[in-house]
């Protein structure tokens, strides 16, 4: 007699799961075969984001952000709120350090900052989770400079969005402090961290800001890359034709869907797309700006690589705060009207060449130091 095994679910899940990536990376094996222009002028355009946004912005951040942590200063700094940490978002002081990082520097750095103060003991990594969670948004210079004065022609609009933005983090953060449990005294009292000299610090802030900047244009490359190819094939359009057929979608079009779509892979390409488009610009914007996009949530996963934090509460958390960024967003915008000269299709953000030499020598250099790191 042959048993049937318990785990019969699961392998068919797996194999699932195995052919669904399997049948994808194959199709877009095939775009790129027989398109391959789409995927070479997505690759440039994703390295001339990361040549004039994407380094300048973030590598100093990641670099002082690591040195901070790694010299024990976030843990000194941090007494002076514990008492404000703990009431808000029952967390230990250490991670108000945390927070400003996140709110100041974009996306990736309040992950790579989190995923440090749980490697030196500063957080466990049930308090390191549900810091991820509010602790990743996007930069100052990217919502009022790119998204409010380039797109929007309206540092004012873009002042509002990112008041919008933080507001709903810390929404965020306060109500899953709601539902956590209180932590004791001892547990907010001083723990040992792992400190380093000033000198190893540096060294350990540098070449870790390195590989995370090396990982960081990777993926930003890579989803530039792919929506070139998506939308090289008109697939999407074919495919907001026919939904436009189903009750109540007589509004979705080939544009909406190209919105969508660009806001679900990458947020500047969704952010970029929703002024375009023309419709509900300021919530569509809010929307992308919580997603952050799928390019980012891969980031996050890089960053946390190897610390045993997870970037599923992250993930989790952000129709939550989509939720809450729209709403602030609208009453933000019904108590300070700000007049936005224009949302026609001529408000692109024009990148340049001004600083690609120099961003691509700081990639040629990171990658030597990593390789040199690999053969000692």
């Amino acid at each position: 007699m042959i048993k049937t095994p318990r785990n019969q679910p699961p392998r068919i899940k797996e194999r699932l799961h195995a052919f669904l990536l399997t049948s994808g990376a194959s199709f877009l094996l095939l775009l790129l075969l027989f398109s391959p222009q789409a995927g070479l002028d997505g690759a440039r355009t994703g390295l001339l984001l990361c040549a004039e946004v994407v380094i300048p912005t973030l590598f100093p951040f990641l670099v002082l952000s690591s040195f901070v942590i790694h010299l024990g200063l976030a843990e000194r700094f941090g007494r002076l709120f514990t008492r404000l940490t703990a009431a808000l978002f029952k967390l230990p002081g250490a991670s108000a350090p945390v927070l400003v990082l996140g709110i100041l520097g974009g996306y990736p750095v309040g992950a790579r900052a989190c995923a440090e103060l749980v490697d030196t003991g500063a957080l466990t990594r049930a308090e390191g989770n549900r810091l991820l969670t509010f602790c990743i948004n996007s930069s100052p210079a990217y919502i009022i400079g790119a998204a409010g004065a380039g797109l929007l022609h309206s540092a004012q609009a873009g002042a509002l969005l990112y008041a919008a933005h933080i507001l709903s983090s810390l929404l965020v953060g306060t109500l899953l402090g709601m539902h956590s449990p209180k932590p004791s005294a001892g547990a907010l009292a001083r723990r040992p961290v792992t400190r380093m000299p000033a000198s190893g610090a540096l060294v350990t802030s540098v070449t870790g800001a390195a590989t995370s900047m090396l990982g960081i244009s990777g993926f930003v490359v890579f989803f530039s890359s792919l929506s070139s190819l998506l939308f090289s094939t008109g697939l999407v359009g074919w495919m907001a034709r026919l939904a436009a057929f189903l009750p109540g979608l007589h509004w979705f079009d080939a544009g909406t869907a190209q919105t969508l779509l660009k806001g679900f892979l990458e947020v500047s390409g969704g952010c970029d797309a929703a002024v375009h488009n023309g419709q509900f610009v300021l919530e569509a914007l809010s929307a992308f700006l919580s997603w952050s996009g799928l390019s980012v949530v891969f980031q996050v996963l890089f960053a946390v690589r190897g610390t045993g934090l997870s970037a599923r509460g992250y993930v989790a958390s952000r129709p939550l705060h989509m939720l809450f960024s729209i709403l602030f967003t609208v009453i933000l915008f019904s108590l300070f009207p700000v007049a936005i000269p224009t949302l026609a299709a001529t408000s692109r953000v024009a990148l340049s060449m001004h600083n690609a030499p120099a961003s691509a020598a700081l990639l040629f250099a990171c990658a030597l130091l990593l390789l040199a790191r690999a053969t000692v």
